[in-house]
C-alpha cells in the first residue's frame, strides 16, 4: 500500500470515528427525523427479486470402504507414506476418513481432495466427540467438489 493510500485510509477512519463520536450527542428522536429525511430524499428502492441460492453440488463418493475414526492423541502427526522416515504432511484432525489399506502397522487416511496420508494403526480409535449427544455416530459422507473437503455426517444426533 502506498504512503498516499495509507494517509487516505487514516483520514477516512479518523472522520468515521469523529462522526461516530458526534452521533452519540444526537437524541434518538433526532436520529429518527434524520433517517426519515434521508429516506424521503432517496425515495423507494426496488432491488428486484431475491437471488436464488445455487444448489450444492452432490458430494463425490470416496470409493472403497472409508470409516470415521479419531486419533488417540491430539495433534497426532500424519505422514506421506507408511513410516516415520517419510515426510510429515500434517497433523490428524479430531475425525479422520480412514481406509482399509494398511502397511506394516500403518493405516491410510484420506485428506482434502482425496489425498492420502498415513498414521500408525495403533494411534487410531473409534470416533469420539466431546460435544455430540450419546448415540451419535460419525460416518464419512464424501468429498465436497467445490473445495475438496472431506465431509462427515452424524446420524443419531
Amino acid at each position: 500500500m502506498s504512503p498516499r493510500s495509507i494517509l487516505t485510509v487514516t483520514l477516512l477512519a479518523g472522520s468515521l470515528f469523529a462522526g461516530a463520536a458526534h452521533a452519540q450527542d444526537v437524541s434518538p428522536e433526532e436520529l429518527d427525523r434524520l433517517s426519515a429525511e434521508r429516506q424521503e430524499a432517496i425515495g423507494p428502492r426496488d432491488w428486484g427479486p431475491p437471488v436464488a441460492v445455487a444448489p450444492e453440488a452432490p458430494l463425490v463418493p470416496l470409493g472403497g470402504h472409508v470409516t470415521c475414526m479419531s486419533p488417540r492423541m491430539e495433534y497426532e502427526p500424519v505422514y506421506a507414506g507408511p513410516g516415520t522416515e517419510t515426510k510429515q504432511v500434517g497433523v490428524a484432525p479430531s475425525q479422520l476418513a480412514v481406509t482399509t489399506t494398511t502397511s506394516g502397522g500403518w493405516t491410510r487416511i484420506l485428506r482434502a481432495y482425496g489425498k492420502a496420508a498415513w498414521i500408525p494403526t495403533e494411534d487410531l480409535q473409534p470416533w469420539t466427540s466431546t460435544t455430540a449427544s450419546p448415540g451419535t455416530r460419525c460416518t464419512v459422507a464424501g468429498m465436497r467438489p467445490s473445495d475438496g473437503m472431506i465431509l462427515f455426517s452424524y446420524p443419531g444426533s
